[in-house]
């Protein structure tokens, strides 16, 4: 049992398991490279460089051809693409030649042909073996340093496991109670916490119609503290949390630790923490809707109307706005940034971490508005965040921007968003924290943007 959990929890973001691993690669790939024949080291530097340029034109068509997203990908993550493309290419080619010199029998005119001598630089059936679980060592090695940037599966238990289970639907007895919901005052003042607090919240999976807005999305995940389940439970505000994209609501749980965040959380605050809902604003792992009305969908009435309507008509919270927050990583922060830009009536508070300045599909301005507005640039660019901050004053919102300390492109656009938010009226700082675009920064930024919130939602 305690192996298993060990072996579980073990970090694959960081940590012996990824420098180990490292390790191992780079001796796989010095196997695949070691040769006494000439010929064989001209064929692995062309190899290696076929490979870097085939890696990196992969990374520009993703982004440039086939727009599978806005931004192009780190130069990390290319060089590790290279690698495993270079170690599969050596692997293939090592394993080639020893099925070669086993149906030759080692025939002096086929081993010519692949350039070793007879007798002595023959590749052995157990060499060509050996070559092929060493190209997949380099290609897994390469794939494990890529989550290493990313931090998408932080544990070997992530991986395995995937999503974790939760329980289904929010039962009656959870479901809102109170008949005033309505706080003027902090939630804080006046809680006093039961001798038989609840030791911990929960997760719950849910299903949130789009009946207004016609959206499918996927199912999302509710948060429900301590304070929650106690015999006279408080009505207690609210944060919309919006991943990435790609991406799911689960991600919060799997990649961004939210359980560990908030369980800290409300043990800091005698059992009291927001109420957290994770919706899906994309309908699928790949969609990307941008949280706007489009032609790609009613994502910004969605997040607007639906979701709203459904937390206040189902769960035990706070409906004074003034205690409601919004907050997201990536896709997400820029999703937080669009709604209270364009409902401040619904979302008074925001944590944005590592948001784009503008909404985008592709690294193609041009098509992101044709796919999106039918080519109406006017259309697209009337419901930016940028062109609202220009336009209009927020004296009331309050909001938090974050990004990774390594991660230039995101962090620019933070600082333009803070400038523009700043001039329009709202109360906003903004931090950065070691790393790049990835999910290790996300967690280590999480407590800060819960504390931030939870000051403006009076909960501290």
């Amino acid at each position: 049992m305690h192996v298993s959990a060990w072996f579980y929890g073990l970090s694959l973001a960081s940590g012996f398991l990824p420098a180990a691993a490292l390790g191992l690669g780079a001796a796989a790939l010095t196997f695949l490279l070691i040769r006494r024949s000439r010929r064989w080291w001209v064929f692995c530097a062309s190899a290696g460089a076929a490979s870097a340029a085939l890696a990196m034109l992969a990374g520009w068509a993703v982004i440039h051809v086939w727009y599978w997203w806005p931004e192009d990908l780190p130069p990390t993550v290319i060089a590790c693409v290279g690698f495993g493309i270079w170690g599969l290419v050596l692997g293939l080619a090592t394993a080639f030649l020893g099925l070669g010199g086993l149906l030759r029998r080692g025939s002096a005119r086929g081993q010519r042909r692949h350039g070793v001598r007879p007798g002595t630089g023959r590749t052995s059936v157990p060499r060509a073996m050996l070559a092929v679980a060493a190209a997949v060592v380099v290609v897994a090695v390469s794939a494990l340093q890529v989550n290493v940037y990313f931090g998408e599966y932080p544990t070997v238990g992530s991986l395995i496991h995937g999503d974790p289970a939760l329980a289904q639907g929010i039962p009656h007895f959870l479901q809102k109670k109170a008949t005033d919901r309505f706080r003027l005052l902090p939630v804080k003042d006046g809680w006093v916490a039961p001798k038989r607090m609840p030791g911990a919240g929960e997760f719950r999976q849910v299903s949130i119609p789009g009946k207004v807005s016609g959206f499918h999305a996927r199912p999302a995940v509710v948060y429900l503290p301590p304070a929650y389940f106690t015999p006279h439970p408080p009505v207690l505000p609210v944060v919309v949390l919006v991943t990435g994209q790609p991406g799911s609501p689960q991600n919060w749980l799997v990649s961004g630790h939210l359980g560990q965040t908030m369980a800290a959380y409300a043990k800091a605050h005698h059992g009291l923490a927001p109420v957290v809902v994770m919706p899906d604003a994309n309908g699928s792992q790949e969609a990307n809707t941008m949280c706007m009305n489009s032609a790609l969908g009613r994502v910004d009435t969605y997040m607007a109307v639906d979701v709203p309507r459904w937390i206040t008509g189902t769960l035990n919270v706070d409906i004074n706005h003034e205690h409601w927050a919004v907050a997201g990583f990536s896709y997400g922060g820029t999703c937080a940034m669009q709604m209270v830009t364009r409902h401040p009536n619904v979302y008074r508070t925001f944590a944005s971490i590592s948001a784009e300045e503008e909404p985008a599909l592709t690294a193609s301005r041009t098509v992101t508005i044709q796919r999106a507005f039918h080519g109406n640039a006017a259309a697209f660019d009337a419901v930016l965040p940028m062109t609202l901050l220009a336009r209009r004053s927020y004296p009331d919102i309050h909001g938090w921007f974050a990004s990774g300390a390594q991660d230039a492109v995101y962090t620019h656009n933070a600082k333009m968003l803070e400038a523009a938010g700043r001039k329009a009226g709202m109360k906003v700082v903004r931090t950065t924290f070691p790393g790049g675009h990835s999910w290790i920064m996300v967690t280590e930024a999480l407590p800060s943007a819960f504390s931030f919130m939870g000051a403006r939602l009076g909960l501290q």
